[in-house]
């Protein structure tokens, strides 16, 4: 009977503490919450409604590359779990540059926006309460940055795109529990 429910999840060793699913979950809500603004932001983008918009997107996104940074830390002092020794190489290798992208991104795209925000008219914000300018305004670099910052999140969304496939080739396909490392509530 195929009822898309693991057989019997093997042991592969151990899944994710507390703090790196916390971490994990709450870093994919905040992208995907930030990307759907930053999408409606360029929709509205030279209307007088936008500007509390942007001044909420440039404080999420400073706390987003602290919980980025946190992640990094936290990661290089907590082992992640082991995958399955009869996954194929290509895919060990390819779920490794995935992760990489991810983090990749999630680390340089708020920085990019962070550094558009610097060289923009406007500044750097953290809700309503201006940051030291560290930079005089340059609108070319700064649309130079934005573009950096545009084109990360077409990457970030693709790569999240492969990771979401991923994850549920081993739920639903291989059945052989790296999913469930990254479920919470599983210990």
């Amino acid at each position: 009977m195929n009822d898309f429910r693991p057989q019997a999840v093997p042991t592969i060793g151990w899944h994710y503490d507390r703090m790196a699913l916390a971490l994990h979950w709450i870093s994919a809500l905040l992208l995907v919450l930030m990307t759907g603004l930053g999408w409606y932001m360029m929709e509205i983008e030279h209307t007088p409604a936008a500007k509390p918009y942007f001044i909420v997107h440039k404080s999420v996104g400073l706390i987003v590359l602290a919980l980025v940074l946190w992640r990094l830390w936290w990661r290089s002092r907590h082992p992640v779990p082991q995958l399955p020794s009869k996954m194929p190489a290509w895919q060990l290798r390819a779920a490794q540059l995935v992760q990489v992208g991810l983090y990749l991104c999630m680390l340089v795209l708020p920085l990019a926006g962070i550094a558009g925000a610097i060289h923009s008219k406007s500044g750097l914000v953290f809700f309503g309460y201006s940051l030291p300018r560290l930079a005089a305004p340059n609108h070319d670099l700064a649309e130079t940055y934005f573009d950096i910052h545009g084109a990360l999140v077409w990457l970030l969304v693709l790569l999240v795109c492969v990771h979401i496939a991923g994850a549920l080739k081993h739920r639903f396909i291989d059945r052989d529990g790296v999913f469930e490392r990254m479920v919470p509530g599983r210990d």
